[in-house]
């Protein structure tokens, strides 16, 4: 059940340090979230051929697409 005689003002006023957290608490884990994307993308590279592993056996087509020479469905490997 509800209650009868809700004032949605007095009852914000009773909760206003409890709702402070909370938006406290959005907006450290916004932040946080918007750092971690940050750091992500300035600590990110393009991947070298070193740092690439199991290309050994992928030939090269035209169009510079790696494309693996055993047939799908196969259980044979390079």
């Amino acid at each position: 059940m509800s209650a009868p005689d809700t004032n949605i003002e007095k009852q914000e006023e009773k909760h206003k340090h409890a709702l402070l957290g909370i938006r406290g608490a959005l907006v450290f884990g916004f932040a946080m979230l918007l750092l971690i994307v940050a750091f992500s993308v300035m600590r990110g590279s393009e991947p070298t051929a070193d740092t690439v592993i199991g290309t050994e056996g992928a030939q090269e087509t035209s169009d510079g697409v790696n494309v693996d020479p055993v047939t799908p469905g196969t259980n044979v490997s390079n």
